[in-house]
């Protein structure tokens, strides 16, 4: 798992996989006010945004989730998400196993499970081997606008920085 803002991007970039940086250079190019909900290509089906309107939810009522063929980068544009995030161990016995049509499997109640909060300009880069919760909220459910970046876990091979 990283955690990073757009705000210090100049910086944080040199030390990023350049699978990573095009993601998020990605999300600091766009007008994301402008982008409609839906899924937009950045690299055929290799890598793609899909921008999203939600409403945050209770930690009871959102499944954890874990991916084995892509990686998420989570970035908030509007409201506060709090993101649960546990790595996997091989403790934690998924509710609905690994779909591969669907690249998921659920799970239930975590150990351990850490919460992070993103607010506005802020990602998480989610690795198969980070089990997360998305959407939550402490209080009320509240609307929440994003975007998630998802790219094929075999591209992180194919590159290696020269910079």
């Amino acid at each position: 798992m990283i955690i990073g803002s757009v705000d210090h991007w100049d910086i944080q970039r040199q030390w990023m996989h350049p699978v990573i940086s095009r993601a998020i250079d990605y999300l600091v190019r766009q007008e994301t006010g402008t982008l409609e909900e839906g899924v937009h290509p950045i690299w055929g089906e290799e890598m793609y945004a899909r921008l999203m309107q939600l409403k945050t939810k209770q930690k009871e009522e959102q499944p954890a989730e874990k991916h084995e063929q892509y990686l998420d980068i989570h970035y908030v544009l509007h409201g506060e998400e709090i993101i649960g995030w546990k790595r996997d161990d091989g403790m934690s016995i998924p509710v609905q196993p690994y779909d591969a049509e669907n690249d998921c499997a659920l799970y239930g109640e975590l150990q351990d499970e850490m919460m992070v909060t993103l607010r506005p300009g802020m990602y998480m880069v989610l690795f198969p081997d980070d089990i997360h919760r998305p959407c939550l909220t402490a209080s009320t459910a509240s609307d929440l606008r994003k975007i998630v970046i998802k790219a094929k876990v075999s591209l992180l091979s194919y590159f290696i920085r020269t910079d």
